[in-house]
């Protein structure tokens, strides 16, 4: 997945719409710390808000969200 800088931020909009509407705010932060890992950012927040599907009664923890998995063998974000 290799979507422009716009389109990047406008499918995170779509995402945070759907599954968590205050955290929208987010989109743009993401999409500028995380440019080159779409479908790690992607995979980390389906899995997450997976987990609280259904149980979500307020925005979830921006550090949670923000924590995307290092790649393999760099040790770092």
């Amino acid at each position: 997945m290799k979507y422009s800088p716009e389109m990047y931020e406008q499918k995170l909009n779509e995402f945070f719409d759907r599954h968590d509407p205050l955290n929208k705010h987010l989109s743009s932060k993401i999409a500028e710390k995380f440019p080159e890992r779409q479908e790690d950012v992607f995979n980390h927040l389906t899995t997450v808000y997976a987990k609280a599907e259904g149980t979500l009664e307020k925005a979830m923890e921006e550090d949670i969200i923000l924590t995307i998995p290092p790649k393999a063998n760099t040790g770092v974000g």
